[in-house]
């Protein structure tokens, strides 16, 4: 036992001696040994290293049966990857090879791009040209073949709007193109004006044949617009005048002569047999007449002064100018359109007037035209042929009215009353101032704001009547009575008597 072992069996040995029995590792690997090693023989413990290494293959070709199916999976997927590799590479080259052969199509696009921004532009100022200084087809069919409607005066008004803006045009380089539209639109601004001229003068004539006529609105804007041409404007204006005039006389006579409808109101000369209101009558009827014909002649010729009212007093002197010009046409066609009525109205007055007799009536009828000699002034002008007939006629009024007091003065001195046996005054002098009281009342009556004088008519009434007077006392000294001196007394007392009582 002294002897010394080998080195190799010498450190095995310490090697198994100095290894722990108590490690996990190693009871586990006794463990496992326990059950598949059985009996603890010689030949067991020699075969114990070949026993181990048969159990480790064991259990690794079961692992591999057991992960066969996991390993085919692996390798069905490892192939899938090789081909999605390879498509990969293959769209990497067909990607690489597209952009080279794509390249000169995107600078294409870039440069194609750029001229369609350029295009739009050009497209948008050509739009813009064509909007301002062009017509559409619809508005030249308006213009010259349809229906004369809303849309004729919007494409008139766009005409209106190119030809100023060809003046614009004429500042610029662009003279002669601003030169060629500009002929371009005066051709169809003529044309349009011209067919609006022959349609308003057709409408006025529809105008003439209503007695109550209304005004559409579709007319109003072409007069308004006709005012641009005041050749033009004149013509409608005419048109209107002879229209209305015609339609004024027609209805003068068939109030005159027939009355209104179903004879209601009654003819006017029904009433001719009293003097006052057959001539009133007359005059009321053309002075309502006068108020609708010029209410129709305003809303024709001048439809703004009804729908604008003005807000201020100042007023710029175009404007001024432009609404003198607008009453003259007004003046104008009203008293073409009383013009016809003035001869018949004249004749019936002067027919009254020749066979008037009445002090009173004729002096009532003097004050009537006067009064309406006025009124019709106001509305209508002092220069027109209606104002005239009615100042002639009430000059003519007033002539009678004073030749009657002549007459009546001439007979008063030529034939003097008797003087009474009682000495009181004469019934002339009594119903002289009898007629001169109410010749007041009529005078005080009178709707005049400024009353014509009345120092004439007094005189004219008394004059003969004082006269008269004198020569009775002219006589009565002659027979230097005493007692007839009386008379002279009583005649003076009774018209200051009579003056003064209420």
């Amino acid at each position: 036992m002294d002897g010394k072992l080998a080195p190799g069996l010498s450190r095995k040995l310490k090697k198994v001696l100095e290894c722990r029995t108590d490690s996990p590792d190693v009871l586990s690997s006794l463990n496992t040994l326990s059950s598949f090693y059985a009996e603890n023989t010689p030949q067991s413990r020699r075969n114990l290293r070949s026993s181990i290494e048969k159990r480790g293959i064991s259990i690794n070709v079961d692992f591999l049966e057991a992960s066969r199916a996991a390993q085919q999976a692996l390798d069905r997927v490892e192939d899938e990857v090789n081909a999605l590799a390879n498509c990969c590479d293959k769209i990497a080259k067909a990607l690489n090879s597209c952009s080279a052969t794509t390249g000169d199509i995107i600078t294409t696009t870039e440069r194609l791009k750029q001229e369609l921004n350029v295009t739009t532009q050009r497209q948008q100022i050509v739009s813009c040209f064509l909007r301002d200084y062009q017509l559409s087809n619809q508005e030249i069919n308006a213009l010259r073949e349809e229906e004369l409607s809303e849309s004729f005066f919007k494409a008139l008004s766009h005409v209106q709007e190119i030809h100023a803006n060809c003046k614009l045009l004429l500042r610029t380089h662009h003279q002669r193109a601003g030169l060629e539209l500009m002929d371009m639109m005066a051709v169809y601004q003529e044309g349009a004006y011209e067919r609006l001229c022959r349609w308003v003068q057709a409408e006025c004539r529809q105008l003439g044949d209503s007695d109550n006529p209304q005004v559409s609105d579709l007319l109003r804007t072409a007069v308004r617009c006709l005012k641009e041409r005041p050749v033009l404007f004149k013509y409608c204006a005419e048109e209107v005048a002879n229209m209305r005039h015609n339609a004024l006389f027609r209805r003068f006579i068939s109030a005159l002569t027939r009355g209104g409808p179903g004879g209601v109101p009654r003819p006017i000369e029904v009433h001719a047999h009293d003097p006052l209101r057959y001539v009133g009558d007359m005059l009321g009827w053309l002075h309502q007449a006068l108020a609708s014909e010029r209410e129709l002649v305003l809303a024709l010729l001048d439809p703004d002064s009804i729908a604008d009212s003005p807000t201020t007093n100042q007023m710029s002197k175009s404007q001024e100018s432009n609404s003198q010009k607008i009453e003259s046409d007004i003046t104008f066609v009203l008293d073409r359109i009383f013009e016809g009525v003035c001869r018949p109205f004249k004749l019936r007055v002067e027919q009254v007037l020749q066979s008037q007799s009445s002090l009173i009536i004729s002096y009532k009828l003097s004050n009537t035209l006067e009064f309406y000699s006025y009124t019709v002034s106001d509305l209508l002008g002092s220069e027109t042929a209606l104002s005239n007939t009615l100042w002639t006629l009430k000059d003519a009024a007033q002539k009678t009215f004073f030749d009657i007091l002549k007459i009546r003065g001439e007979r008063l001195l030529r034939y003097p009353p008797l003087v009474a046996v009682d000495l009181s005054p004469p019934p002339a002098v009594r119903e002289g101032v009898s007629v001169l009281l109410e010749l007041v009342e009529t005078y005080n009556s009178m709707m005049l704001q400024k009353k014509p004088p009345f120092d004439q008519v007094i005189s004219a009434l008394l004059d003969p009547i004082i006269q008269m007077s004198t020569y009775v006392m002219f006589i009565i000294i002659k027979r230097t009575s005493p007692i007839d001196c009386c008379v002279l007394y009583n005649c003076t007392n009774g018209l200051s008597v009579s003056w003064t009582s209420p």
